[in-house]
């Protein structure tokens, strides 16, 4: 009996313990680029009759390695968003302080009232709580209460877009091991996202771009590989929006 009790310990913890040292895998190699702006978080794209988007999430999908926020994803998105639909583009960022889907329900209460000024809400979020190996029922949980808390704060008819976790089994600075875990993880946390979803017509998830996805993603530590990821990420989520 107690082998049977030290297997179901073993077989329990596991996923803590991978998910751990996968975050300490991704954090450490990533370190020596591990730089955000410090210019305010926040632009607009000149044009008529002006779109305002708030991207909420973690912070590390919206800005890692790059010096300015001209650069971050959600200032592609507004140059990209401003070419396709001939509409000016007012875009902020919200960020999750833990970096995790838990903490948005809270961010979202702190912006009630610049969502209600909102004609999209880009929730970028997943790669920390994949790399945490956070449950699914947790993620789903923490992801159907962000949505409740967006949908009563922003105008009738505001539009929610979900960017899905990236497929962390291509990424490079993870070891072979943890990028297939983590992958499977981000695949069942994208699962449950489409689900939690489907339940409600103003949200979409929006999948990581496939150009992304042909080959290792390794952010490594030289700014212009963040930059052009941001700009290939934002361009696609502007065609969906």
């Amino acid at each position: 009996m107690s082998r049977v009790r030290t297997a179901v310990r073993s077989a329990v913890t596991l996923p803590a313990r991978v998910g751990r040292f996968s975050e300490f895998l991704f954090r450490r190699s990533d370190a020596a680029w591990d730089v955000y702006p410090d210019d305010p978080a926040e632009g607009t794209v000149v044009g008529s009759d002006v779109t305002r988007v708030l991207f909420l999430g973690e912070r590390g999908e919206l800005s890692l390695g790059v010096r300015t926020h001209e650069l971050s994803l959600p200032a592609f998105f507004a140059r990209h968003s401003t070419a396709r639909r001939g509409r000016g583009t007012s875009w902020s960022i919200a960020s999750a302080p833990s970096s995790s889907v838990r903490d948005l329900p809270t961010v979202v209460d702190g912006h009630r009232e610049h969502l209600r000024g909102c004609e999209l809400v880009v929730v970028m979020v997943g790669i920390t709580d994949a790399l945490r190996v956070m449950s699914p029922l947790t993620w789903e949980r923490h992801l159907r209460d962000t949505l409740a808390a967006l949908l009563d704060a922003l105008p009738p008819g505001t539009r929610v877009l979900v960017g899905a976790i990236p497929p962390l089994d291509n990424a490079g600075s993870l070891s072979r091991p943890a990028r297939i875990a983590a992958g499977a993880h981000g695949r069942e946390l994208n699962r449950r996202s489409c689900a939690v979803a489907a339940d409600h017509p103003r949200v979409d998830v929006v999948g990581f771009p496939e150009e992304l996805t042909r080959s290792v993603w390794r952010p490594e530590a030289e700014e212009h590989r963040y930059r052009d990821t941001y700009a290939v990420w934002g361009a696609h989520l502007a065609e969906h929006a």
